[in-house]
């Protein structure tokens, strides 16, 4: 059996069981190197569909990601080819990243996050986590969710209650028609009706968001505070509209060590699970370091997040990337040499904590 895989996918040895692996540039990936391939693991970056696939052996596809808008599932369900992802792998890294953006605003701000109100557009395994930590930390929630509102959720709000909140975080999946399109969710006119004492995070997909609407606005003086994980035109980022926001990252909020390689895990299970065959064991857990908790303000849990990952660093690398001669190409090598970043349970935490933070604390280092 031959595997192509993303060049950004680590933690493959236990593929190599199955059969003879090979790595790739995901977003050069062409049809001509997957004639003969039996399996195609990929990320985001890929776009899977019939014109890379037609004339391929590929049967089983895998996307180690949460977002599934860059495959074509219906094809692939008519050829018969099955299909894999990895909904919740990097829930906890994207959580983490938005706890610190929404310190790090609060921080330029000056105010305190507790008692404030927080909107999640979007309440899956991401959204879920990070309404569950923002409520831990103080915060007051609405969420606006129209599939759950279907199922009967009760206490949800519209996209516009959520959007009067002072803090504003997205976590929907990119989709192009239906009554749930999420393709510029965020709209001039919704943008607009934005107060400039408002906080906006975008971490799942970056046309969800109107890209230049947002930077006409910001221009002017407007809208929201805005962190940006995600570009409606990536690998390009527009200088300008990283120049307006408050930081700015490489789509990498969910690129913790313990995410990719979870990724790569549920992958490993599916494709197991469509051979028949049985996964291999998994190597025993080293035990974990030791970090200290001096936990007894909002800066001191600013400081601790940072202690594992700091998004001014992403937001220094990015702008350096736009200084490249070739910024797109830039951009896919801040995600291809990521430094390795753990997520906060990668740690064992030990010392006393002031009983008020204890709540967040307690979710921070626990692995599930």
């Amino acid at each position: 059996m031959k595997i192509i895989a993303d060049a950004n996918m680590p933690g493959l040895e236990p593929f190599e069981a199955l059969g003879r692996v090979e790595q790739h540039e995901g977003r050069r990936l062409r049809r001509e190197q997957l004639v003969d391939a039996d399996v195609l693991l990929v990320r985001s970056v890929t776009r899977v569909e019939q014109a890379l696939l037609s004339d391929t052996r590929v049967r089983f596809v895998g996307s180690a990601t949460i977002g599934t808008d860059h495959i074509d599932q219906a094809w692939l369900a008519s050829q018969g080819i099955m299909f894999a992802h990895a909904p919740g792998c990097n829930a906890r890294a994207v959580a983490e990243y938005v706890l610190q953006s929404v310190l790090l605003l609060c921080k330029k701000r000056q105010c305190s996050p507790v008692g404030l109100s927080a909107g999640i557009v979007g309440m899956g395994n991401v959204g879920g986590r990070v309404v569950d930590w923002l409520r831990a930390l103080g915060m007051t929630i609405r969420v606006c969710d129209p599939l759950l509102a279907r199922k009967g959720v009760a206490g949800l709000g519209t996209i516009d209650e959520v959007l009067e909140c002072d803090v504003v975080t997205l976590h929907v999946p990119l989709t192009e028609a239906g009554e749930d399109a999420t393709v510029h969710l965020l709209d001039s006119k919704r943008l607009r009706a934005m107060r400039n004492n408002q906080m906006l995070i975008n971490t799942c997909r970056g046309a969800v968001v109107d890209n230049q609407a947002l930077l006409a606005l910001l221009e002017q003086g407007k809208g929201p505070m805005t962190i940006l994980d995600v570009w409606e035109s990536e690998p390009v980022v527009p200088e300008a509209l990283y120049r307006q926001v408050q930081y700015g990252s490489p789509h990498i909020a969910g690129y913790s060590v313990e995410g990719k390689l979870k990724g790569t895990e549920m992958l490993h299970g599916a494709l197991c699970d469509w051979l028949q065959v049985a996964p291999a064991a998994r190597a025993n857990v080293l035990s974990k370091p030791f970090m200290d908790l001096p936990v007894s303000s909002e800066d001191d849990l600013l400081s601790l997040l940072q202690a594992a990952y700091d998004l001014r660093e992403d937001h220094r690398r990015l702008g350096d990337s736009l200084e490249q001669a070739d910024p797109a190409a830039a951009f896919d090598r801040l995600r291809k040499d990521y430094p390795l970043r753990h997520e906060l349970h990668h740690w064992q935490p030990r010392g006393a904590v002031d009983p008020q933070w204890q709540p967040i604390l307690s979710r921070l280092f626990v692995t599930a």
